[in-house]
Parts: structure tokens; C-alpha cells; sequence
């Protein structure tokens, strides 16, 4: 691949790496002002880089060097030293910026990335309870599916030390959201010890699973408690549980040569899990990091399509390089587009995958029930 061209994948690595400054002047724009809730630095701001290809960027200090939001007439542009080219603002959602001005638990424990609206939970003492009530949980998933900002639900459940990492507390949960909402339930968490718990998972209603490899962010619990040994574990039973597509795992690249990333890469799609590889802000702003990941996006579609692995659950992400768009990183920019359309973007077609999902679950439930009555438990 030539480096000639300023390819959307770079200027995404960039902006995660850097952030962005954007000048008080244009934060007075209506355009501009509407992706930001106080304009202050450190503070989150989602830029569309191109149709289905977007990236959250931190806030810089006014005259900060790095990439810089700047007006041209009518068009706002994004000047780095890797080019500039046209960009637009995300506008944040009224009920989100509602929550963020707040700052209750239930804001700070709530995220739009694209149109999957994230929940972080976690244990709380004994027994069944979660850091946030269910009815807020749904009240939260009602306003967002009621100003459309939001197609898919994904539960990111923090480690805990219980044997099921804290599903037992999820199931309810899950149900209700099944219960009041036709959308699909994504689950982020750590894998249970018991392998029959995940069974459990996919018979709650859960739709999808990730259990990270590099936990969440690398988080010092997640690398005292779980090996990489139990994690592939764990996705390689589900995704003999789940349907095909719809096992994860988030990478987070080290210092590994990327070889060696390449082999992971095929271990875990040979073994029908998708892989999605962390955009890390501290990942080292040099060319040669951004040839590595676009060789390794190059070889991880190939291993996608080696084993077939449909890619409609996924969906454009902020800050990961996914199969999804892959295309974004190794391709013309003019022609770059994702790899398939996610179910989720139409109705018709997240209609008709509920009802196939429904009923595979249902008849996997059955097939399960008949393995333990024939063994006798």
C-alpha cells in the first residue's frame, strides 16, 4: 500500500492518539456546538471522518499543537500534519446531553459509540444487585430508542469475583430489556469459570458476546484474575453456542511484531471469533505503527473471509479497527466503504434477524434441556 494518499484510517489512528483542538470561536458554531456539552479539554468530541467511519477525539487545550478544527466558508476541515480534509461533527443526542449536564451515576456510566448505546455495570454487595436500577437502565434505552440515536444495546459488565462474573445479576436484566424493547443485547464481561454458564448467556437472550482479551483497557484486575489461556477458552466454547458472527474479543496491541499478531488473528477467526483491535492513545505516533495495523487489517480480512465469517453484527466503532472497516484503513479514501451493511441499519432486516435469532435460541434451548434429560440431570 502507497503512503501517498491520506488514507481515513490514519487520520482516525492520529486523532485518537493526539486529540483535537477546536478553536472557542468555531465551539460557537451551531454545527460545532452541538457535538460538544461544556467545550472544556479532556472532554469527548465524535467526528465523521466519512460516511460510517467515525472516531471519538479528546478535547486539547487552546493552542495546543496537534490536530486543529478550522472553517473554510461553509465547510468545517480538520488540519494534522497527515493532510486536511472535510469532517463533521456528531451531533450529541438531547437525552445523552441531558444525562452528561446531570452528572448523575446513571451519566456517568452511559456511552454512544455509533449507534450502540453502552451501559457499564458492576456488582454491588451480595445478591442480585447492579450499580444502576433496572428501570433506570431501561428508562435510559427508552429515550434513546426514542430519539433514534441508538440500534443496539451492549451491557459492559466489570469483573467480579463471583464464578458467573456476575451474569446471575445480568439475566433479569436482559430479560426486561427483551421484555419492553425489539432490539438486539450485546454482552461485554469477563468469561464465567463454568463454560455452562455461557449457555445460560445465549438462553437469557443475550445476542452477542465479547469476553477481551486485553480486559477492559488492560484493567489490573482483569490481568490478575484471567489468563489468556481462560479467555480463549471461554470464546472458543461460545462460539460454538452463539451464533456464527457474533463471538468477540477486543486485541490491544504490545510490543508483539506483527507476526506474531497475525497468528492470534487466525487462531481466533480459524476459531469463528472476530477479532477487533484497540485504537490505544498512548500506541506510539510513528508511520511504521500505522503500516503495522494497516498489514494486519489486510490480513485480517483475508482470514475473515477464509472462514466466512459474516460480518452484520458488527457496527462502526470509535475507537477500534474492525473487519467492518478494514477498507477505511487500505484503501482509496474516495472509495472506502464498509465491508457489509449492519443489520441493525435496517428495519426490515433487524426485524427479520430477531425472528432467526429467536428462533435458533429457542431451539438450542431445546437441544441443550434434551442433552441433560437424557444424561439424567
Amino acid at each position: 500500500m502507497a503512503m501517498d494518499k491520506i488514507y481515513h484510517g490514519q487520520i482516525k489512528l492520529g486523532l485518537v492518539q493526539r486529540g483535537i483542538t477546536v478553536p472557542s470561536i468555531l465551539q460557537g458554531l451551531s454545527e460545532v456546538a452541538g457535538g460538544l456539552c461544556s467545550g472544556e479539554p479532556g472532554e469527548e468530541i465524535t467526528l465523521a471522518l466519512a460516511e460510517d467511519f467515525i472516531v471519538k477525539a479528546n478535547l486539547n487545550a487552546s493552542g495546543e499543537d496537534g490536530p486543529k478544527l478550522v472553517s473554510h466558508g461553509d465547510r468545517l476541515r480538520l488540519h494534522m500534519r497527515e493532510g486536511e480534509i472535510d469532517v463533521g461533527i456528531i451531533t450529541i443526542p438531547e437525552f445523552l446531553k441531558q444525562q452528561l449536564k446531570q452528572r448523575t451515576p446513571v451519566s456517568e456510566n452511559i456511552c454512544l459509540d455509533g449507534y450502540c448505546l453502552n451501559i457499564f455495570l458492576r456488582a454491588i454487595g451480595r445478591g442480585k444487585k447492579l450499580s444502576m436500577p433496572i428501570e433506570a437502565i431501561l428508562s435510559v434505552i427508552q429515550s434513546a430508542f426514542e430519539e433514534g440515536a441508538a440500534d443496539l444495546v451492549q451491557l459492559n459488565m466489570d469483573f467480579c469475583d463471583e464464578p458467573d462474573r456476575g451474569f446471575d445479576r445480568l439475566a433479569p436484566l436482559v430479560a426486561a430489556i427483551k421484555k419492553r424493547f425489539n432490539t438486539f443485547v450485546a454482552l461485554k464481561g469477563f468469561p464465567p469459570s463454568n463454560s455452562g454458564t455461557i449457555d445460560l448467556m445465549y438462553a437469557s437472550g443475550f445476542d452477542i458476546i465479547d469476553f477481551p482479551l486485553g480486559g477492559f483497557s488492560g484493567t489490573v484486575k482483569s490481568k490478575r484474575k484471567m489468563t489468556a489461556k481462560q479467555v480463549y477458552s471461554a470464546l472458543e466454547y461460545a462460539a460454538g453456542v452463539f451464533p456464527p458472527g457474533t463471538v468477540w474479543t477486543d486485541i490491544v496491541l504490545g510490543s508483539d511484531p506483527v507476526s506474531q499478531c497475525k497468528e492470534g488473528v487466525d487462531r481466533l477467526t480459524d476459531s469463528g471469533i472476530i477479532p477487533l483491535i484497540y485504537l490505544q492513545r498512548d500506541s506510539g505516533d510513528k508511520l511504521d505503527g500505522y503500516r503495522n495495523l494497516v498489514e494486519l487489517a489486510e490480513h485480517m480480512d483475508k482470514a475473515i473471509q477464509r472462514n466466512r465469517l459474516p460480518l452484520k453484527w458488527l457496527y462502526p466503532t470509535c475507537r477500534f479497527l474492525s473487519p467492518l472497516d478494514t477498507r477505511f484503513f487500505t484503501e482509496d479514501p474516495l472509495l472506502a466503504r464498509l465491508a457489509v451493511t449492519p443489520v441493525y441499519r435496517s428495519g426490515l432486516g433487524r426485524k427479520t434477524s430477531a425472528g432467526f435469532a429467536a428462533l435458533r435460541r429457542k431451539l438450542r434451548i431445546r437441544n441443550v434441556s434434551d442433552s441433560f434429560e437424557s444424561a439424567g440431570l
